[in-house]
């Protein structure tokens, strides 16, 4: 049986998010492809979350970094505690937790936003990241 991720991932936001955070649902770009972009109350904080049926993403928009989880099985507790996982890490940032440091490269620093979440650190940068699966 195929798992509606579109619900899915309805669900998991109203569980996480409280009534006070903006949330607009879109499929525009890929019909395989669910989003939701997330702003905090106060208008200045925006992040979002992307999910399909084999991986899902946390993307915070104001810093451009991001982070992804995979889930290939067919279960669909478990697409729920990875996509849950995501939605906790964004609601932090969105509630102003979190550190933003600067990763140092070769020509230039960017971004990086470190969580602590359910006793791990999780990471997310431009081009990698450190997540934690559930």
């Amino acid at each position: 049986m195929a798992i509606d991720i579109d619900a899915l991932l309805r669900r998991v936001v109203g569980d996480v998010f409280a009534a006070d955070v903006r949330v607009d649902y879109s499929t525009e770009k890929a019909p395989h492809e669910h989003r939701v972009r997330l702003t905090d109350p106060s208008g200045t904080r925006h992040a979002g979350l992307r999910a399909s049926y084999e991986w899902f993403e946390a993307v915070v928009f104001d810093l451009d970094v991001s982070t992804a989880l995979y889930d290939y099985d067919d279960e669909e507790d478990d697409k729920e505690a990875v996509l849950r996982a995501l939605a906790l890490v964004v609601r932090a940032y969105l509630d102003g937790e979190g550190r933003i440091v600067q990763r140092r490269g070769l020509l230039r620093s960017s971004p990086v936003l470190r969580v602590e979440m359910l006793g791990r650190e999780w990471e997310l940068g431009r081009r990698w990241s450190r997540p934690h699966y559930p």
